[in-house]
C-alpha cells in the first residue's frame, strides 16, 4: 500500500531498525519528509541512501529515546527543518529489563521495566503535542504489546506499561481532538525483522533457552497464519500516519496473525 504523503512531515522514533525502519520506508515512497531518530548512524544512512529516489527529504537526528530530551530534539529539529510536523512515530524501545516471571523479579526490576517501556511512549506524545498544538493537525502512533491484552507469561509489568499507553490512546484522543490532534496505537507481538528477532535467532543458534527462545519457537508452533513482519506493521502505521486515517483516533489495532484474539 501506497499512501498519498506529498508533503508531510513525519518523525520516526527509533527509525533506524525493525518496524521504525519499515515506516520511514514507507512514508517516503508516499512522498513524506522524514526525520529518522535512533543512535546507529551507519544504519540511518543506509536507509537514507535506500530512500533516495523518493519524493522529499530523509535526515538522521542521532539521540537518546529514552530520554524526553532526545525526543524532543527529534521533533524539535523537524518543526524547526520543515516548519511543522504532521506525524510523530513512537517506534523503538530497549532490550532491558528483559522478560521475567514476576515471582523471580526484584520490585526494582518491575519499575524499571514499566519505565523503559512506557515513558519513551509518553515522552514521544509530550513532544508531538508540544509542535503540534498550534497547527490544527497532526497524528501520533504509538507502537505497543499484545500483552497489553492477552496475559503472558514473563511480561505481565511489560503487559501493565502497554495497558497504559492503549489507555492513553483512547483518553488524550478525546482530549486533544479539539486541536485536531489523532491519536492512535498499533499493538504487537513477536515480529521478524526486529532486533529482538535478530536476538532470538543468536539465541536459538547458541542452544539458549531464555525466555525469548521459548516465545518465539511456540509463537512459531501457535500462530494461525505467519508470524507478523517488520513491513505488516509498518503498512498499518502508513495507513494511521495518511490523510486516509483523518476519521480515525483513539484506536489500537491488534496485528499478531492470529496468534490470539483480544476481545478488547
Amino acid at each position: 500500500m501506497i499512501a498519498e504523503m506529498a508533503g508531510m512531515v513525519a518523525v520516526v522514533l527509533g527509525g533506524t531498525k525493525g518496524i521504525g525502519r519499515e515506516s520511514v520506508r514507507k512514508m517516503a515512497q508516499s512522498g513524506a519528509s522524514v526525520v529518522i531518530q535512533g543512535r546507529d548512524a551507519g544504519a540511518a544512512q543506509s536507509l537514507i541512501d535506500d530512500c533516495a529516489n523518493y519524493p522529499g527529504e530523509r535526515l538522521f537526528v542521532q539521540s537518546d529515546l529514552l530520554t524526553y530530551a532526545g525526543i524532543d530534539q527529534a521533533v524539535g529539529f523537524a518543526k524547526e527543518r520543515f516548519g511543522k510536523v504532521d506525524v510523530v512515530v513512537a517506534s523503538g524501545g530497549p532490550s532491558e529489563p528483559k522478560p521475567k516471571l514476576f515471582v523471580d523479579m526484584a520490585p526494582e526490576e518491575g519499575i524499571a521495566t514499566l519505565q523503559s517501556r512506557l515513558m519513551p511512549r509518553l515522552n514521544a506524545l509530550h513532544a508531538a503535542v508540544k509542535y503540534m498544538k498550534g497547527q490544527g493537525y497532526g497524528k501520533v502512533v504509538l507502537v505497543t504489546t499484545d500483552a497489553a491484552r492477552i496475559p503472558t507469561p514473563s511480561e505481565s509489568m511489560i503487559g501493565a506499561a502497554g495497558a497504559s499507553i492503549m489507555f492513553l490512546t483512547r483518553a488524550l484522543a478525546a482530549e486533544l481532538a479539539g486541536l485536531g490532534i489523532r491519536v492512535n496505537a498499533v499493538a504487537t507481538t513477536l515480529t521478524t525483522g526486529t532486533p529482538a528477532h535478530d536476538r532470538f535467532l543468536t539465541a536459538r543458534d547458541q542452544g539458549s533457552q531464555e525466555v525469548i527462545v521459548k516465545a518465539f519457537t511456540k509463537a512459531e508452533q501457535r500462530v494461525k497464519f505467519r508470524l507478523n513482519t517488520a513491513e505488516d506493521l509498518a503498512q498499518y502505521i502508513l495507513f494511521l500516519a495518511s490523510p486516509d486515517s483523518d476519521q480515525v483516533s483513539g484506536s489500537t489495532l491488534s496485528i499478531n496473525g492470529g496468534l490470539s484474539f483480544p476481545s478488547y
